[in-house]
């Protein structure tokens, strides 16, 4: 990746990263359809299925999509419930995006052609059938019923806890009586929802700054499997170890083997999450160097290193100082909870607008002791950053961000000094 690269994407991404969140489930484009009319239907002739799909190429398809699938074997009809459907044209879209109140619903599609949109994008498809009795059946109808009309298809969509693939746990869980949440929701599954999302995204790097930038302290506390179950495939897995207690005494599995309606040859998602530590440490040492040493020419007397310092400084404490206001504002004026209290604050705060503006000045002032001070808070900031880590409480997994930022921040404070040797303030 080039330099530059890298000190254009973060604000280019900031915004691009609520999408990353919360258009993560697939919007069909299906005409949708319904089968359960005003009588409710013999459970004896359905059938229940749980479609999972593999993650796709798209930033907002790599963590994967379901729906639960009902079959008539009477009528031949499979219609495919799914929760993941938002709507470009809803009033206010990119507000509601903006402040995270984004609007989902569940609609039922023909699942024939659900399967066939997904064999088109190349991604494998599994079908497993779901094992339950004529009252859990009955119970399972009446639920999507209810769902499915305009009073009660909408919900309120979370990226984390409350979306396409935690909708359907929740619904298989009413249907059973808690058993899944009883067996899950204590057992811990030794990830974090920043473990899953870095993960999916890493192939991604713009996308995968972006996340690591905006979600805080609260996205690298331990998930339970319950919670692990935001994640289709996960659910899949997990689904798959659960018997019916109401079938055989209990030793029926809830999920039949799955079977491969559509094989893909695309690498499946990474199972670690490996990370760019190094590699962002080395950028931010080069590009804090790159400052140092035209401090070093401007204190020369090289009129083209003062101006390209200056140019180089503006431009990135602007960068830093707009996302850390954003940042800021969104733990007030939004509903996004996973970025709230976000240690990030630290390297990329408002304060750096203050000093991009005493960058411009200096400009026309060779002589500016503002600047130099200004530098030294949003380096003091930085370094504040760091040491907290050593505090309980603040333990967030921001290395990255740590290692990308600070030694900029770093070399442009020792840039504007030795740039003024005399006069440092």
């Amino acid at each position: 990746m080039r330099l530059i690269d890298l000190i254009t994407l973060i604000p280019v991404r900031f915004l691009w990263v609520s999408v990353v969140f919360l258009l993560q489930a697939t919007g069909a484009s299906l005409s949708s359809q319904t089968l359960l009319g005003d009588e409710t239907p013999d459970p004896f002739r359905m059938e229940v299925f749980l479609l999972t799909v593999e993650p796709g190429d798209a930033i907002w398809e790599r963590f994967g999509h379901n729906a639960l699938v009902i079959q008539d074997s009477r009528d031949k009809t499979r219609i495919a419930y799914n929760w993941g459907i938002f709507d470009f044209g809803q009033h206010d879209f990119i507000m509601r995006l903006a402040r995270g109140r984004m609007r989902y619903s569940m609609r039922g599609f023909p699942a024939s052609a659900l399967v066939e949109s997904y064999r088109g994008q190349g991604r494998t498809v599994w079908s497993q059938r779901v094992n339950l009795t004529f009252d859990q059946k009955l119970k399972l109808l009446t639920l999507i019923r209810e769902m499915d009309s305009e009073s009660n298809r909408y919900y309120r969509y979370d990226y984390y806890r409350d979306n396409c693939s935690t909708r359907i746990r929740d619904v298989l869980d009413s249907v059973l009586d808690g058993e899944i949440s009883s067996k899950t929701k204590e057992q811990g599954a030794g990830t974090t929802y920043r473990w899953h999302t870095a993960r999916l995204l890493q192939s991604n790097v713009p996308a995968y700054v972006g996340t690591q930038f905006v979600v805080g302290n609260t996205g690298d506390k331990p998930i339970s499997i319950w919670e692990e179950m935001f994640l289709p495939l996960r659910l899949k897995e997990h689904l798959e170890s659960v018997s019916n207690q109401s079938l055989l005494g209990g030793t029926t599995r809830f999920l039949e083997p799955p079977t491969l309606l559509v094989e893909s040859s695309r690498e499946p998602p990474p199972e670690k999450w490996v990370g760019f530590l190094t590699r962002f440490l080395l950028v931010g040492v080069v590009l804090g160097g790159i400052l140092l040493t035209l401090g070093w020419g401007a204190s020369k007397g090289y009129v083209q290193a003062r101006w390209i310092l200056i140019g180089f400084g503006t431009v990135w404490s602007t960068i830093v100082g707009i996302l850390g206001t954003l940042l800021l504002l969104s733990w007030f004026l939004t509903d996004h909870v996973f970025w709230t209290l976000n240690e990030n604050i630290f390297q990329a705060n408002p304060i750096s607008l203050l000093l991009a503006i005493s960058l411009l000045n200096s400009f026309q002032e060779e002589e500016n002791l503002t600047l130099t001070r200004w530098a030294r808070v949003v380096t003091a900031i930085a370094i504040l950053g760091f040491i907290v880590q050593i505090f309980p409480g603040f333990d967030q997994m921001n290395g990255e961000i740590i290692a990308l930022t600070f030694p900029i921040h770093l070399g442009l404070y020792l840039g504007i000094r030795w740039s003024r040797p005399v006069n440092t303030g």
